[in-house]
C-alpha cells in the first residue's frame, strides 16, 4: 500500500484503508492504525458475539469468534511485520484462541465436566497468548528501516 497517513482523520473514512487493515496479509503498520483498528474491531466483535450468544448460546458465539478471526489475523499479521515477524509466528499465540472457539463450536465449553481442567488451562493459554501480543505488538516500536516486508509506515 502506498504512504498513508493515518494522523488524518479523514483516513479513517474511507472503505479502503479499512479493507486494507483487516483483510490484507501484506506491508507493515505502526502503533496508531493498529490500536485504532484493534478497538474499533473489538468492540464490533463484542457487540455480535453478546447478540449471537444470547440468539444461539455458545456455539453461535462461537461462530462469531471464528468469524473475527481473520481480520483479527489481518491487523495483527502487519503489524508484526512491522516489528519483523512473519505469520508464523502469530499461529503460535493465535492457536490458543482458536482451539477455544472450536471447542464452543463443537459444544465442550456448554457442559465441561471432565475437560474443565484441559479448559481452564487452554483460557490461561489465550490469556498469556493476548499479554505477549499487546506487549510485542501494540507497545513496542517498529524495526527501523526497510525490512523483509517493506518500508517502515513511520518514514
Amino acid at each position: 500500500m502506498a504512504k498513508v497517513d493515518w494522523t488524518q482523520r479523514r483516513i479513517w473514512l474511507q472503505p479502503a484503508a479499512w479493507h486494507y487493515l483487516l483483510f490484507s496479509f501484506e506491508g507493515r503498520i505502526s502503533r496508531l492504525p493498529f490500536w485504532i483498528a484493534a478497538v474499533v474491531l473489538n468492540i464490533f466483535a463484542y457487540v455480535a458475539d453478546r447478540l449471537a450468544f444470547d440468539f444461539g448460546g455458545n456455539p453461535a458465539s462461537a461462530v462469531i469468534g471464528l468469524a473475527f478471526l481473520y481480520p483479527s489475523l489481518a491487523l495483527a499479521a502487519k503489524r508484526g511485520h512491522d516489528r519483523g515477524r512473519s505469520e508464523s509466528y502469530l499461529l503460535v499465540f493465535f492457536l490458543p484462541a482458536f482451539l477455544t472457539s472450536f471447542l464452543q463450536v463443537l459444544g465442550y465449553m456448554d457442559e465441561a465436566g471432565h475437560m474443565r481442567a484441559a479448559l481452564v488451562m487452554l483460557g490461561i493459554a489465550v490469556l498469556a497468548a493476548m499479554i505477549v501480543l499487546v506487549i510485542d505488538l501494540g507497545l513496542l516500536p517498529g524495526e527501523p528501516g526497510t525490512n523483509r516486508f517493506g518500508r517502515n509506515p513511520l518514514e
